[in-house]
Formats: C-alpha cells, structure tokens, sequence
C-alpha cells in the first residue's frame, strides 16, 4: 500500500501517461469525445469515439456505443468526493507542478523517455496478467514477445525497439479493474481519493490486484520501492498535467468533467 500513497502525484485524471503509470494505472488519452458530460454527448463524438475503438463486436452502432458509455454514474459521496477534488488539485498544482518543472530542467528528454520504457517494460505483468484473465492470448503472447525484445536488444527496457512494430492484434494497457469489468463486476459509485484521484468502487478493488501483479511490489527493502515509484510518478507527471490543463480550461465545471471523462474512458476500455 505504501506504493499507492508514493504515487501522489498520479492525482486528478487518473488517465495516465505512456510508460509505467500506464501499466499500473489507465492510459492517457482518452479520446477527445470522452471529454464532455456524460449527459451531453453529441452524435458526432459518439460516432469519431466508436470509429477509434473497432474492437465492439456487440454494439452495432454508435448510439448503442454511445447509450454504454454515456450513462452518468452513481456520485452518492460527492460532498466528500469535492473536497478531494480541490485538496488534489492544490496538490497538483501548487506541489506536483513545481517539482515537475525542476526535475524536467535537470532531466534531459531522452533520459525521461528511457525512463519511462523502463517502467513500463518493468510492468509487464500486470498487462500479461490481465490479457489472460480477460481471454485475449494473443494479446498476452504480443505483451510477452515485447518484454522479451526490449528487455534484451533494447537494453533492459530503456529502448522500446517493439514500439513501431506491427502486431498480429491491436495492443491495449489492461487492468485488474478492466477485467473485473469484462466480468460482469459493476463498476459501484464514483469517489476521489485524496492523492489518488478519481475511481469508480470497481477501479479502487482493481488496484489491489495491479499491486499484487506489479514487480515493485515485492522488491526489497521498502526504501527501494520509494525510490523507484517517487522516480516512476515524477517522470511521467508532465502528461498528466497537459491533460489536466485541457480538462480545465474546456470545463465549465471541472469536478463534472473530470467524472464525466474518467467514467466515460473507463467503460470504453472495457468495450475494446
């Protein structure tokens, strides 16, 4: 648990960026017809949202795609769940942003990209794991054939030489809280965790599991595990505060927002 907490700074969208918070948390990116409320969602970006996500055999059009994805979420909590939302964002602004800003002046790019490939490489499990609780072996097998590549020509991961590879199915970052979703576990209420940002119930059960998957874990002593979560979160915290700053400033009513994207991104991923 003390992994999570470290991990402070993976604060408000929890959408996380391309490497090791990818693994451990949901991918940045949630496509742009995610960032409306979800009881606003036009036609249009329901149709560019299907478009971009092919793997739905079982919605045949975007209205069905968009009824799955669209629907609001129970927020019984969102008293408390507001006061979360402003404690993260002071944390996110007035600590992750300055500390950010210092460590990127000191770290030149490719440092942080090779960084970055290495976390996320480290992770693999959590993705293999989960491709096969979820029934995709094929995605395992192309998770595994990339950790091999870039754990050997790619210099223990901090090369990604399987980045533009092509692969015989399309890649998605999977989770313990997605596969709980392919198994049929509702996703609960929403609730903001301090320092943790949003989750749905169904999202909070699923990092236990992430924790248990993830190497880091189980690496000793604890101070190890401090040191390589503080270098993990800081190093992909740039990502997180340029969605973070889309997300306010299209937002009439940011807390709205950023339940109606998070939500809205998870069921999509889900659906994939």
């Amino acid at each position: 648990m003390l992994k999570l907490v470290v991990a402070a700074f993976l604060l408000i969208p929890v959408f996380a960026s391309g490497a090791y918070a990818a693994s451990v948390f949901p991918a940045l990116g949630p496509p742009a017809a995610f960032l409306v409320p979800a009881s606003g969602v036009s036609a249009a970006a329901a149709e560019s949202s299907h478009t971009a996500n092919p793997g739905l055999p079982s919605l045949d059009d975007d209205d069905a795609y968009l009824d799955q994805v669209g629907q609001s979420i129970a927020d019984p909590l969102e008293g408390f769940n507001r006061a979360a939302f402003a404690f993260n964002d002071f944390m996110l602004e007035s600590v992750g942003r300055p500390l950010y800003d210092g460590y990127s002046f000191v770290t030149p790019e490719f440092m942080r990209t090779g960084i970055s490939n290495f976390f996320y490489n480290l992770n693999f499990p959590v993705r293999f794991v989960n491709n096969l609780f979820q029934g995709k072996p094929l995605a395992a097998g192309v998770e595994m054939s990339r950790f091999i590549l870039n754990s050997t020509a790619g210099l223990g991961g901090l090369i990604d030489v399987a980045g533009n590879m092509e692969t015989v199915v399309p890649v998605e970052d999977e989770d313990t809280g997605q596969t709980l979703g392919t198994w049929g576990v509702g996703e609960g209420f929403y609730i903001v965790w301090p320092l943790l940002g949003p989750k749905t119930l169904r999202d909070t059960i699923g990092l236990g599991g992430d924790y248990l998957f993830s190497p880091t874990t189980w690496i000793e002593p604890w101070e190890v595990v401090v040191g390589l979560s503080v270098t993990a979160v800081f190093n992909d915290l740039g990502d997180i505060l340029d969605l973070y700053d889309q997300l306010k400033q299209g937002a009439v009513e940011p807390y709205s927002s950023v339940r109606d994207a998070y939500v809205q991104y998870r069921r999509a991923k889900i659906l994939e």
